[in-house]
């Protein structure tokens, strides 16, 4: 990754180089091309005639800036309200966990979740219709327009409409302000449709190829991990015995713990065979709770609990529903022995006072409990077979056609928005062969090519995640944001209003200072984010 950063920044140095050298000898002048810092700026003034056909139904863009008005008030207002959020839980945030610069920058190449060509795309999207958008209401409030173009650093990185600035300057708030809020709004319009068009018309569409459970998670360095299985590995077989489903992979009752297992999967287009240790593998472990104070610890393989050998989850579970809280139960667990290369027994048998399940939902999640909540013994462990965690491919479906299926309040909307935003970092985002080889797609999508339909999935989200990135970020209130200048004009009119005794220039420095003032809030809420993990980690 490092290595692909840094040829990146060497192209940069060199684009930037040469466009000096190039603006210097004149040699870009007649193509109305110069340097504006870093970028090469392209002005233009071709597309201002398209500009005024598009701006023609003023009454429609005028009543569409007043809803993007209203979109960037809500919008600055969650925005603020998630920046302080994460400025409150950054000690939270382990030292060598916290986001790197590069996480900041929204830069395809340069942050690492961004894939090159969809982030390219979704940022050409984002630019051009933010700055039109700009356009046609500069227009629509009567101003000119002085000309158009592109700012490039190596690829586009942003596209402008340069309006008239005095005439800018001179109008009344409401027409500036419609200006302003136009660009954000598109972007974020434009992403949410393009999230619905993801979500709904195509991967709503699509249905697995075959049932068999698909591989979620892998507990690092536990005995699938080490048996080469990844995350969208299909399980066909264990030992001969076919796994139809999720509920045939968590029954399965194999050999004693410890012995290894000959699994049969299907991935990256290949049916593939490995052997994998056997056994209940504890992938995490709450501190504070039984079976932590007992001293087990992740990684650790469960070989029986209360003398009942434990060859599944069913079994563990089972085991369980026998106990109450409050009881002992004795614990035989493998350790991995890497001097050795395979688990062996632990010397003692372990000690487990359990605790009521009950007691612990009802402490860390009392709105889960019910009158048919199932008490029983309660250890404290999260587990899976082989250290597999595995689900029915239909839940990824699930996940990425109808993010919001569970939800029922606004926390739960909030959770499964960020979740759906947060695809990237799952790896479901862009789909990657490893996932679509899985899945096919129906209906009239299903007259597409497979490769045509997957690219055209990615670049539906990316789009969608590029512009909402660009309209929320330019929402915010810090000047030279369009959230900076709304915040300043919508100032600037409540002070009017509230303090109508007050000078044009008593006023524009009071309003000013408090701007500037939020601008540099805003700035320190963001590099807090990167500083404060690494100072109280």
């Amino acid at each position: 990754m490092y290595e692909d950063i840094l040829l990146v920044l060497l192209a940069i140095v060199a684009f930037v180089f040469l466009v000096r050298l190039a603006d210097r000898k004149g040699w870009i002048k007649k193509y109305g091309m110069k340097a504006y810092g870093p970028f090469l700026m392209w002005s233009t003034q071709r597309g201002k005639k398209a500009i005024d056909r598009l701006a023609t139904p003023k009454k429609f863009w005028l009543a569409y800036a007043a809803i993007a008005k209203w979109v960037c008030a809500v919008v600055m207002f969650l925005m603020m309200a998630l920046l302080l959020w994460e400025a409150t839980i950054v000690d939270q945030i382990p030292a060598e966990n916290a986001p790197g610069l590069e996480m900041m920058l929204g830069i395809p190449g340069i942050n690492p979740i961004i894939p090159v060509w969809y982030g390219i795309l979704g940022l050409l999207v984002a630019i051009v219709i933010h700055e039109v958008a700009h356009g046609i209401l500069t227009r629509v409030g009567n101003m000119d327009i002085r000309s158009m173009g592109l700012l490039l650093l190596i690829v586009p990185m942003g596209a402008f409409v340069e309006p008239d600035e005095e005439a800018l300057g001179k109008a009344d708030k409401r027409r500036r302000m419609n200006v302003y809020a136009v660009g954000p709004a598109t972007n974020i319009i434009v992403g949410l449709v393009c999230a619905l068009i993801f979500s709904s018309a195509m991967m709503g569409s699509v249905e697995p190829v075959q049932e068999n459970p698909i591989v979620v998670s892998v507990a690092n360095n536990g005995p699938a991990d080490m048996a080469g299985l990844r995350f969208g590995a299909q399980i066909m077989e264990i030992e001969g015995t076919a796994i139809g489903t999720y509920d045939d992979f968590y029954a399965f009752s194999g050999p004693d713990p410890g012995q290894n297992v000959t699994v049969s999967y299907y991935y990256e287009g290949e049916l593939r065979n490995t052997e994998v240790v056997a056994g209940v593998v504890l992938t995490s472990i709450s501190s504070g709770y039984p079976a932590s104070e007992a001293g087990m610890k992740p990684g650790m393989i469960i070989y029986s609990l209360n003398d009942t050998v434990i060859r599944n989850d069913s079994d563990l579970k089972g085991v369980l529903r026998s106990t109450v809280g409050g009881q002992t139960v004795n614990a035989t667990v493998l350790v991995y022995d890497r001097s050795v290369g395979y688990y062996v027994p632990e010397p003692s048998v372990t000690n487990v006072t359990l605790m009521s399940r009950l007691a612990y939902y009802q402490e860390v999640s009392p709105g889960t409990v019910d009158d048919n909540f199932e008490d029983y013994g309660f250890m404290g462990i999260n587990s899976a077979y082989m250290g597999a965690g595995v689900n029915d491919p239909g839940i990824i479906l699930d996940r990425l056609a109808t993010p919001y299926a569970d939800a029922n309040d606004v926390s739960s909307y909030v959770t499964s928005s960020l979740r759906y935003i947060a695809l990237p970092f799952y790896g479901l985002a862009p789909l990657t062969s490893t996932i679509t080889d899985l899945y096919e797609p129906q209906g009239a999508w299903s007259v597409l090519p497979d490769s045509v339909f997957w690219v055209l999935v990615n670049s539906a989200y990316w789009i969608f995640w590029i512009n909402l990135m660009v309209g929320m970020t330019n929402v915010l209130p810090a000047v030279p944001l369009d959230g900076g200048y709304l915040f300043r004009d919508g100032l600037d009119a409540l002070v009017k209003k509230v303090r109508k005794n007050a000078s044009d220039e008593d006023r524009k420095k009071y309003v000013g200072k408090i701007t500037y003032a939020l601008a540099l809030f805003v700035l320190f809420l963001i590099m807090w984010q990167l500083i404060g993990p690494r100072l109280l980690g």
